[in-house]
């Protein structure tokens, strides 16, 4: 929009001096109309090709040769010699006008008017010329910004995951050190008075009423230290999180470059994240002390009526075979637990000659029975 408006005032002086020159009308317009098609081949052209671009800005001043009242278009040719990287080109038409004037008998005015009209010109595009590259400067800053602050706003949001995640792992975690605490002293103190009550009773069998009363504490005693175990249970379970275990599996098992996707639409019962995060602690403690991984991927992933855990590394291949599940005592580990809850267990090493990964894989039904659970 600059340029075009640029080029509608070069015109205006270009009329104006046709009008003062009253020379050949046909000769100025086919002048005019001929810098006009040039002017915007090099709009079409830019500078990215110079010669092209040198061959536009020149063609007029060849026509002014010619005619030499088609000088009336050296403003317009002036406009688009500026904007190329040669700046010493921008001196051509001023010069070519001095020459002409001298050459072809110009008046004094004309040449004067022909020199003011082309550095009117020059001037114009220079200054059209800086705020085009200001703007582009500017929004090119934008974007930079623009990216910048995109950037940061992932960054941001990876922190507030982060930041809940470690909360959330800091609160599971308590969770268990305050189960096993009330375990090991409530538990043990409970236990302790069971065995008391259980010894005073046999001194003091042949009193038949003083048994009855210990009879009576010791079914209080049995009763809040199986309400204190289904308490720790239930404490404990709370305080398993698949996602969160699996993390800090990857952070500590030796691997040096370990993936967790776990997509899940539901967190899986208990049973079922204890049995995978003891496969996946297994599996990778393998990859690391055995096959000496290097890259690891644990998945675990939902299905309409299946758990699934598949677990791989680039470590030390084993030799090929089947039954690569029952020949090592973890293989086997694993698999007995994954049968436990009526599922589904293999080993096998997939990918082609040389970027082989070895596979482990667990597969259990989410409608599994109750007796499995336990």
């Amino acid at each position: 929009m600059e340029r075009m408006t640029d080029k509608i005032l070069v015109l205006g002086s270009c009329l104006a001096l046709a009008a003062s020159m009253r020379g050949d009308l046909a000769a100025s317009v086919v002048a005019m109309l001929v810098a006009v098609c040039a002017s915007a081949a090099f709009e079409v052209v830019g500078d990215g090709h110079r010669k092209a671009a040198l061959a536009l800005v020149l063609a007029p001043l060849v026509l002014c040769a010619l005619a030499p009242v088609a000088c009336i278009v050296v403003p317009l040719s002036s406009y688009d010699a500026a904007r190329l990287k040669t700046r010493w080109l921008a001196v051509v038409p001023p010069a070519f006008v001095a020459c002409l004037g001298a050459t072809c008998g110009l008046g004094l005015v004309t040449v004067c008017q022909l020199v003011v009209a082309t550095l009117f010109s020059l001037a114009l595009s220079v200054r059209t010329t800086r705020v085009l590259e200001g703007q582009s400067q500017l929004h090119r800053l934008q974007d930079d910004l623009n990216d910048r602050l995109i950037a940061l706003g992932e960054k941001n949001a990876e922190l507030v995951d982060a930041r809940e995640y470690e909360m959330h792992a800091a609160a599971l975690s308590e969770r268990t050190r305050i189960a096993r605490e009330i375990h090991d002293s409530v538990g043990h103190l409970l236990t302790r008075l069971v065995l008391q009550v259980e010894a005073l009773k046999v001194v003091h069998g042949d009193e038949a009423e003083v048994v009855e009363d210990f009879d009576e504490v010791l079914g209080g005693l049995n009763d809040a230290l199986s309400s204190m175990r289904k308490s720790v249970h239930a404490l404990e379970d709370s305080g398993v999180d698949l996602g969160c275990e699996l993390n800090r599996l990857s952070s500590e098992c030796g691997i040096q470059n370990v993936m967790v996707t776990c997509s899940l639409d539901a967190a899986p019962p208990v049973p079922v994240s204890k049995c995978f995060l003891l496969v996946a602690r297994e599996a990778l403690t393998n990859a690391a002390r055995h096959a000496h991984a290097s890259d690891a991927h644990v998945a675990v992933t939902c299905l309409p009526g299946l758990w699934q855990l598949r677990i791989t590394n680039d470590g030390i291949m084993p030799p090929q075979g089947v039954d690569l599940e029952l020949r090592g005592m973890g293989l086997r580990s694993m698999r007995a637990r994954v049968i436990e809850l009526g599922g589904v267990f293999s080993a096998r090493v997939d990918g082609r000659r040389g970027s082989e990964r070895f596979v482990v894989f667990a597969s259990v039904p989410r409608e599994m029975d109750e007796g499995a659970r336990q």
